[in-house]
């Protein structure tokens, strides 16, 4: 197992073990934990599970539609044959002003990488998807909501928040395509992948 499974499956032993159960927003019961922490060194190895399928293409296909395209248009996604957003595509082919709008419409990743390269030891390197004036024109709430990247060094780190999870369908998916985020942005600017940590308020 990798360090990445030890961490995954301690979490959902403890959800299993000590969590409450409760309705989702599906209206199905499940078993939560709230404020469950992941913490993976990106320097020792990449934090993808080997004890369950992970969709890795199409998890970086989401994350670049998001932060390099900076696009809500689900139809870009569907021309990279990557469906995850179908469910919730408006009549206008977008899902708001979700995820990549917010972060075009406010230079945020420009911004980011601006800051890294010229004042990488600023620590006010945040980016936040959880507009509240938009957050009635999104087609869903953010659940990754935000970012907040440090530099130690040669090395970046970064810290997910996320609102809520669902532990079984999509934990690493998340896990994995903020990495090759953390690598991305670690890449265009000169710096080395260090820690990334998951909060996970709703587990």
């Amino acid at each position: 197992m990798s360090l990445a499974d030890k961490e995954y499956l301690g979490i959902v032993k403890n959800i299993l073990e000590n969590g409450a159960l409760g309705d989702n927003r599906t209206g199905m019961p499940a078993y939560k934990l709230p404020h469950q922490i992941m913490q993976f060194d990106l320097e020792k190895e990449f934090p993808i599970l080997t004890t369950k399928f992970v969709a890795f293409k199409t998890s970086v296909k989401e994350i670049l539609w998001i932060w390099q395209k900076q696009s809500n248009d689900v139809r870009v996604l569907q021309d990279w044959n990557c469906h995850v957003w179908d469910e919730w595509m408006r009549e206008d082919g977008t899902i708001g002003k979700a995820y990549g709008y917010q972060l075009g419409k406010y230079h945020q990743v420009d911004t980011l990488l601006e800051t890294l390269k010229k004042d990488p030891q600023s620590r006010r390197m945040v980016v936040d998807l959880w507009n509240v004036q938009d957050l009635p024109d999104m087609a869903l709430y953010p659940c990754a909501y935000s970012m907040t990247f440090n530099v130690s060094g040669d090395t970046l780190n970064a810290i997910l928040n996320q609102r809520s999870q669902d532990m079984l369908a999509a934990n690493n998916w998340n896990v994995v395509q903020y990495a090759v985020l953390v690598y991305m942005m670690a890449q265009v600017s000169g710096l080395v992948p260090g820690e990334l940590v998951h909060v996970i308020a709703d587990a």
